[in-house]
């Protein structure tokens, strides 16, 4: 690892050496310190630092003549005689620049022994040396094999033992080809499944009810119970059981945050206030799982059911409501999914968006046609004081019974942009054509160099002002929404909770004051013992507990002996106390000297 900061380098004597030729021998010590990747990186270093012209390194240059007689080694054959002097030019070159980087290497030992750091220091030191130097020698006999090669065939084969030996220990591509399939950083893949039918299901994916919940009390009659009747029942099954002290706390998907606390003392702490403007402001994202939790929900406006509930929830709890989450499978009309899902045409086409960020979805077909489909689901349920005002008069405190409330579903209005591919048409194969003209490409590790980013600036420059000028001439009062299309939650501001969903429920799988860890997402980062470290690092952490921060990787010495090699190249301070300058500070430390870890 390269450690690096702005300014000039801090002499021969630090860059010493310390990242050598491992630019062009990857090694490895016992414990798993290794220059290989520093190296790397330092080749990796712009040519200019600020406006000072960064002349090449030892390193560096032997680096360079040992990919030139690469190449001049895979060039097809030519004048046998031309190519041996080209290797004789340049084996006397290596020989110089090896004779740069052993006194820096001789300097450095100096520098340690003066610096009396620990013994295991000069170790790595000298192994490193010793390593460098048999190198060096196996380099110089395949040079000799070479040149002293008196027919086609020893020639072929010392070039070979070169090659090999080349391949043996440079160091890895900078290149890395992309595969999108693989990425470093990705999200898991969804596991399709079909929704659970059976509460027992339920129970056995995430447990009992964690509010242990009595069983629910059948009721012919409260009053009036036309809000709360459930499709297809001729009573309403309403659960009297008495909320618990657990559905009024936070947790790390509903935190009594700073911000949810002044939203919902915005909202007057009115379960009914609350319910419509959670409803009518975060738009629906078909995913599954907690994700963002209530506070990046209440930020970004949007989430998907989990996300959308725990902001309920955070918003009822913080204005001393109970409030708690229920699983289950639910059914819908297809026509409302498609909307729900983004405005989709193709039935089949909303049910697989939602299925794969997901959702346990199954279409239900009715004469061969997709008419329904079920779904597994999460909502709320408030303990609300509902008669005779239905929860638009709550007393705080004083609820009576457990109330469903869903403000992830609801329905869109969709407003087509306007047609600019018609209206500006815009000449992507011309376009592309140029690129590949001005460009090297490489298919067949994925990549391209030298593309011509004034061309692709100039081109998009050209259509946005010709875009700009379509809009100005032929639609003056257009709004953003109005150019590219818009999306719009169809409000409904009840002026009383309805006490029912707005869907048929298959199956009420259970109610949870705290959402099962297995529905939250998290995060795993792994660093492995490797040629970047010595210790390994592994962190987990759930998605809303990281929501809205930040997360830092950063590296410490390994061990004392580490820290020595540091401050042994740091400068002092001044006496009189003034700050030390950039150009005062080292730019590159000995990587082959220093263990560190995450």
């Amino acid at each position: 690892m390269q450690m690096t900061t702005g300014g000039k380098r801090f002499g021969k004597g630090l860059r010493g050496t310390a990242l050598v030729v491992a630019l062009f021998f990857t090694w490895t010590l016992a414990g798993g310190a290794t220059a290989a990747h520093a190296a790397q990186l330092a080749a990796n270093e712009p040519a200019k630092r600020g406006n000072e012209a960064h002349a090449p390194s030892a390193e560096e240059r032997l680096e360079g003549l040992v990919r030139e007689i690469e190449a001049d080694l895979s060039a097809p054959a030519g004048d046998d005689k031309v190519r041996r002097q080209k290797l004789k030019t340049k084996r006397g070159e290596i020989d110089s620049v090896d004779a740069e980087i052993r006194r820096e290497l001789a300097a450095t030992r100096k520098k340690l022994k003066d610096a009396k750091l620990p013994a295991a220091i000069l170790q790595r030191h000298e192994a490193f040396v010793r390593h460098y130097e048999n190198n060096v020698a196996e380099l110089q006999g395949e040079l000799d094999e070479i040149e002293g090669a008196t027919t086609p065939a020893a020639s072929e084969t010392a070039r070979e033992k070169l090659r090999q030996h080349r391949e043996k220990t440079k160091a890895p591509s900078r290149h890395q080809p992309l595969d999108p399939n693989n990425l470093p950083h990705r999200s898991a893949e969804p596991t399709k499944r079909q929704p659970r039918l059976k509460k027992e299901e339920f129970e056995r994916a995430y447990g009992k009810d964690l509010a242990s919940l009595p069983r629910a009390v059948r009721v012919a009659a409260l009053g009036d119970l036309t809000g709360i009747t459930l499709p297809g029942n001729d009573t309403a099954t309403v659960d009297l059981g008495q909320p618990s002290i657990e559905d009024l706390a936070g947790t790390v998907d509903a935190p009594m945050t700073p911000a949810i606390e002044a939203k919902a003392l915005e909202l007057g702490h009115d379960p009914l206030k609350i319910y419509n403007w959670v409803r009518n402001n975060i738009e629906f994202v078909p995913t599954w799982g907690s994700i963002q939790g209530a506070q990046l929900t209440l930020e970004t406006r949007q989430g998907n059911a989990f996300d959308t509930a725990s902001l309920l929830v955070a918003l009822l709890r913080a204005s001393g409501v109970h409030a708690r989450y229920v699983m289950g499978t639910v059914v819908l009309p297809i026509g409302k999914i498609q909307n729900w899902a983004g405005g989709f045409t193709d039935p089949l086409a909303a049910l697989d968006f939602m299925s794969s960020g997901g959702i346990p979805t199954t279409a239900l077909l009715e004469g061969g046609k997709v008419t329904q489909a079920r779904f597994e689901h999460v909502w709320v349920e408030a303990w609300i004081d509902y008669f005779p005002s239905r929860g638009a008069r709550h007393q705080n405190g004083q609820g009576e019974m457990w109330i469903p409330l869903d403000a992830s579903f609801k329905q869109y209005a969709y407003t087509q942009g306007l047609d600019l591919q018609s209206a500006v048409p815009f000449d992507a194969q011309t376009f592309v054509d140029q690129l590949k003209a001005t460009a090297t490409i490489n298919e067949a590790q994925g990549y391209a160099t030298g593309v011509n980013g004034q061309l692709v600036q100039q081109t998009l420059s050209d259509y946005q002002g010709r875009v700009e000028a379509y809009i100005a001439q032929q639609h003056p009062n257009a709004t953003v929404g109005d150019v590219l299309g818009k999306k719009e939650i169809v409000a409904q501001n009840h002026p009383y909770l309805l006490g029912t969903l707005p869907y048929k429920t298959a199956v009420r799988g259970g109610a949870y004051a705290l959402l099962p860890a297995s529905l939250r997402h998290t995060l795993s980062f792994n660093v492995t013992a490797s040629t970047y470290d010595t210790t390994p690092l592994t962190f987990k952490q759930s998605l809303p507990e990281l929501a809205g921060k930040k997360i830092t990787l950063s590296y410490t010495p390994a061990t004392p002996a580490d820290e020595a090699v540091i401050n042994a190249y740091l400068p002092q301070p001044h006496t009189d106390g003034t700050p030390l300058q950039p150009e005062e500070l080292p730019t590159s430390l000995p990587a082959y000297l220093i263990q560190v870890k995450p």
